[in-house]
């Protein structure tokens, strides 16, 4: 079925009752197997006027209608390729949030990776998903 729909065949996979605790069984697991990838904290509100002007090394959020209303907890994996994914994704959000692509596009490209991965423009995809190119 996923070669007739020209999609992942990992997108047909059931999804019915994916949530919050499934995702934390996903992360649970990968850190049972990489203990050392996986590491979690709490950003700090920022109460200065100026970026720089904190010298520690906190992650910080501004109270704005951009975050929420409570402190964001973070996340960062010292695990390279899946590292690597999520730099892609963030690219992704970027280009869509700015308009350099459509909704549509960046459903094709979630859908077909990692066959639309083109590692933040550094080769060519195996199958292209911007209706411009």
């Amino acid at each position: 079925m996923a070669q007739a729909l020209d999609v992942n065949p990992y997108t047909l996979y059931d999804t019915a009752g994916r949530d919050a605790s499934e995702m934390m069984e996903l992360l649970f697991w990968l850190d049972e197997f990489n203990p050392a990838a996986l590491h979690l904290f709490l950003s700090r509100k920022f109460l200065g006027e100026k970026c720089n002007e904190v010298a520690d090394t906190s992650v910080y959020y501004h109270d704005n209608d951009s975050w929420p209303a409570h402190a964001p907890v973070c996340m960062w994996f010292d695990y390279g390729v899946l590292n690597d994914f999520l730099k892609e994704w963030v690219v992704r959000m970027n280009e869509l949030k700015s308009g350099m692509i459509t909704r549509d596009e960046y459903f094709e490209w979630k859908i077909n990776w990692p066959k639309t991965c083109d590692r933040c423009g550094k080769y060519e995809p195996k199958k292209q998903w911007r209706k411009n190119f």
